[in-house]
């Protein structure tokens, strides 16, 4: 029975990853076909931010009044449903409302699964958990690149996102009675006190860790490629480096997270990540590209799942369901901002100040880090 949960667990979260990286490659083809507006992406992708930040916040509330199954098949069913829509949209205005029905659907499933994993698993399943994300998001992008090569048409791509939500869903509501069934671990407290300075912390630093690593991710090429620094081809290397290095340490993870305590591999984490930031910041290109910029995503790489492993442990089982729709709505919010400001200052101070950039968030991130831990 745990053998079959996991699969079905690891696979939703393998479709819960595709979307992330479809819209980037699908966007110029659906603006085109649609006459979108050439501003148009970001407000797709706010739609899909403000809506996934609402329903990661209230999904402890949906949890507490429908279950956990409910709260498994109803975002299935709405990140389906935006997707379809995706596929079928005849005009600008539906794209909108797409990504804000897909965005819904991701916020909650996205709250449900973590916390699902929180209360009823261990540290090595999180790990697994957060690296079959990975795995979806690389794939997003070949999935959207193989069938404009073989359709033509980006709306395909989508429609097969769609297919595998569905087939998801149907997986779940088969198993159903082995998903209810799963203990909640015993490790944890059924209620403690702290729910609400866990929620206030722990929101604080998922907001700056997701600027990190988007931030990281997304502007890092840039900075290696302007002024000639590096070639596009060792840029690109370097970033291929830096998301693998994030996916290898959540499979290592997986693999003998257990065998070092949770809260000293979060500590290990938080300097790892302060000191490649300076790494990448006072190194010359070549080194910062290919050996700082991997190691920043080799110690974010286990942060996440072993901060949401530890809420039960800290706030009780009562509480975690709340507290980690709050963190991951936080997180949302971060993603969504963090980046975007780091492109202002790059774009008012030169792009060789994305080091300084992340520098400073990864400063802010262990100061947080250390009023978290109460030292």
């Amino acid at each position: 029975m745990r053998m079959r949960t996991a699969t079905i667990a690891f696979g939703g979260f393998v479709i819960l990853g595709l979307p992330t990286g479809m819209l980037g490659i699908a966007w110029p083809f659906m603006r085109a076909e649609l006459d979108a507006p050439l501003a148009g992406l970001g407000v797709v992708l706010a739609a899909m931010t403000v809506t996934e930040f609402g329903s990661s916040a209230v999904s402890g509330i949906v949890r507490a009044r429908f279950g956990t199954i409910a709260l498994l098949l109803l975002p299935t069913a709405l990140a389906a449903g935006g997707l379809l829509l995706f596929t079928l949209a005849q005009t600008w205005t539906t794209i909108v409302v797409a990504a804000a029905v897909l965005g819904a659907g991701l916020g909650l499933l996205d709250a449900a699964f973590n916390t699902e994993a929180a209360l009823r698993r261990g540290i090595r399943f999180m790990g697994a958990l957060h690296a079959s994300w990975a795995v979806g998001a690389t794939l997003g992008p070949p999935l959207i690149g193989l069938v404009l090569v073989i359709a033509g048409s980006w709306r395909l791509g989508y429609a097969v996102a769609a297919l595998a939500f569905v087939a998801f869903a149907i997986a779940m509501y088969l198993a159903r009675a082995d998903l209810a069934a799963a203990p909640e671990s015993e490790d944890a407290p059924i209620a403690t006190r702290g729910a609400r300075r866990a929620s206030v912390m722990g929101g604080a630093l998922m907001f700056v860790y997701v600027g990190i690593e988007l931030g990281a991710g997304q502007w890092s090429f840039t900075r290696l490629t302007v002024d000639g620094a590096l070639t596009e081809g060792v840029a690109g290397l370097a970033v291929f480096l830096y998301w693998s290095a994030l996916a290898t340490g959540r499979i290592a993870l997986a693999l003998v997270g257990d065998r070092i305590q949770a809260a000293q591999l979060v500590d290990l984490s938080v300097a790892g990540a302060i000191a490649s930031a300076i790494a990448f910041w006072i190194l010359p290109p070549p080194v910062a590209a290919l050996v700082a910029l991997p190691c920043i995503g080799l110690s974010l790489s286990v942060f996440v799942p072993l901060l949401l492993y530890l809420i039960p442990r800290r706030v009780g089982r009562a509480a975690a369901p709340h507290v980690i729709g709050y963190l991951v709505a936080a997180g949302m919010i971060g993603g969504a901002v963090l980046p975007a400001v780091i492109g202002l200052v790059l774009q008012t101070t030169g792009v060789s100040s994305l080091g300084i950039c992340l520098t400073a968030l990864a400063a802010i991130f262990g100061g947080l880090h250390l009023a978290a831990r109460g030292r």
